[in-house]
This record gives structure tokens, C-alpha cells and sequence, in this order.
């Protein structure tokens, strides 16, 4: 029962980090703050990314649970560099 939860949970989280990156993007377009466009991306790159990884592109390309996984893990490092230097930009 609880497996069933997984997918529409993941789901959840993508379209809630979508929309939290939206705002972000929103404000660095109104404001050309390039440390919002880096935490657009590293939001993005954390919530939607992986999801996508998993239940889109594994089942259509045919990637093994490593392919996925590695895909996975990348984009959350790429989300959390992206978020660092939104942090760490002047």
C-alpha cells in the first residue's frame, strides 16, 4: 500500500518545487538578480529533475537502476552547486 504512495508523492514534490522555482525565476526576471536564476535552476535540479529522471526517462529510454540512480544523484548535486552559489554570490 504504501508503494502506491511513492510515484504521487514524487509527483507532488515536482510540481511544488516547480512552482516555489517559478516564484524564483519571477523574481529574478523583475529584479535581474542572477543569485535568484541560480536557485531557480537548483530548485529545479532538486525537486522536478529527478523525478522526471525516475518515472519518465527510465521507462522510456530503458535505463538500469544504475543509469537511474546516477542520473538521479547528478542532478542533485547540480540542484545543491546551483543553490551554494546562489548563496554564496555577492
Amino acid at each position: 500500500m504504501l508503494a502506491e504512495l511513492v510515484a504521487p508523492a514524487g509527483a507532488l514534490t515536482a510540481v511544488v518545487g516547480l512552482f516555489v522555482a517559478t516564484q524564483a525565476y519571477r523574481g529574478y526576471r523583475r529584479h535581474d538578480s542572477r543569485t535568484m536564476r541560480a536557485l531557480a535552476v537548483g530548485i529545479v535540479c532538486l525537486t522536478a529533475v529527478p523525478f522526471l529522471v525516475q518515472y519518465v526517462l527510465a521507462p522510456v529510454v530503458g535505463l538500469t537502476d544504475a543509469e537511474t540512480l546516477l542520473g538521479v544523484v547528478s542532478a542533485y548535486v547540480v540542484g545543491l552547486a546551483a543553490i551554494l552559489h546562489s548563496l554564496l554570490s555577492p
